[in-house]
């Protein structure tokens, strides 16, 4: 195997995450390996943790649009369906000819790399914990003009030649590698990231939403709770606005799986890259409950039953009324942290199929 194309969701940052996961585990195993990426997620994300790779701006999957990091606009999504599928002749060729080189093509989770692939007469590895025909299906009930771009898409992606399915998973389905969580490994110890961002000796909550600009909460209950630092990722800026609350801008540079691990408690929505971090740092988790992503509920219980996390609701969370969640999660005593990453499993399996290729 001397090239591999990767086909994107650019639907928050989580399928991107969890793609670099598994090139870079790919890597070590097959140092050569050239990498194209082909995706609209900023190739700056990628180049925090690989080095040799082809960077492709084309836009290749719909996912669903978000009214915010907490919300999505199914209408919107439906429209910008009806434009994107089925996919242009013109599309997959140009792509096609993007990947005449490559030996295999690997999908997280965009269905275009699979029609790709078929054009190109070379396998197809779909990497997923959900599909976007499950995703769409609970929106039917309302939105029946969805469900011809469910179809289209549960054929794209059964027609996959090859599926690894991740653990937390959402719909289990006939697949070649099951594994646990895929998560990018941390690079430097917790204390040094804690003395990097010189953060006190006290609980340090991080609030992250997976890379979506998010609207602060009230933050007069939070000043008042002494005892915890509040740290805010994804900001214009970097700024501390209060004794105990600093904002940390989007393009601050510390390796996002860097400061999950650092952090005492996080809290965040349940997105699949966050979820994972913190099963590698073996953090207290909080939740931030989103009812209209079915993904959320099978996230949320995993992280109850692994890491004993919380949830709390989006109205506690804007009025800044988190303590009652903070105490519950501090109950218990830090969670062990995950040793075997699924990417490993994933790299080893791909290395495997490239090696029976003729």
């Amino acid at each position: 195997m001397q090239e591999i194309s990767c086909f994107i969701s650019p639907h928050g940052y989580g399928h991107a995450t969890r793609a670099i996961a598994v090139l870079d585990a790919l890597t070590r195993i097959v140092p050569e390996l050239q990498i194209r990426i082909i995706t609209t997620v900023p190739e700056s994300l990628f180049a925090e943790t690989l080095e040799n790779f082809h960077y492709h701006p084309v836009h290749v999957d719909i996912g669903l649009i978000q009214s915010s990091a907490l919300g999505a606009d199914i209408p919107a999504t439906i429209k910008a369906l009806d434009l994107f599928l089925p996919f242009d002749t013109s599309l997959t060729e140009n792509l096609a000819s993007i990947c005449r080189n490559s030996s295999l093509i690997l999908c997280d989770i965009a269905p275009l790399g699979i029609a790709v692939a078929k054009l190109c007469g070379i396998p197809s590895i779909l990497v997923e914990n959900f599909t976007w025909d499950w995703i769409y299906t609970p929106y039917i009930k309302d939105h029946p003009e969805i469900e011809k771009h469910i179809d289209y898409l549960q054929k794209l992606s059964t027609g996959a030649d090859y599926r690894i399915q991740t653990s937390p998973l959402c719909h289990p389905a006939p697949n070649d590698l099951f594994c646990g969580p895929i998560f990018r490994q941390k690079t430097k110890s917790n204390q040094a990231t804690r003395d990097e961002l010189q953060w006190q000796d006290k609980n340090v909550v991080v609030v992250t939403m997976g890379g979506v600009d998010q609207k602060l909460p009230d933050l007069g209950l939070l000043k008042e709770s002494i005892n915890f630092s509040f740290v805010f990722t994804g900001q214009n800026e970097d700024k501390k606005i209060a004794a105990n609350i600093i904002l940390l801008a989007k393009d601050n540079p510390t390796y996002h799986p860097n400061l999950i691990c650092a952090a005492d408690i996080v809290i965040c929505k349940a997105g699949y890259s966050t979820v994972a971090e913190c099963c590698q740092a073996g953090v207290h988790v909080i939740t931030v409950g989103r009812s209209n992503f079915a993904e959320s509920t099978v996230l949320e219980n995993y992280l109850k039953s692994t890491l004993s996390g919380a949830t709390m609701t989006q109205k506690d969370y804007f009025t800044g009324r988190w303590n009652p969640a903070l105490s519950e999660v501090l109950r218990h005593p830090r969670p062990h942290g995950f040793k075997e990453n699924g990417a490993q499993a994933a790299a080893k399996l791909i290395a495997t199929i490239a090696a029976t290729r003729p």
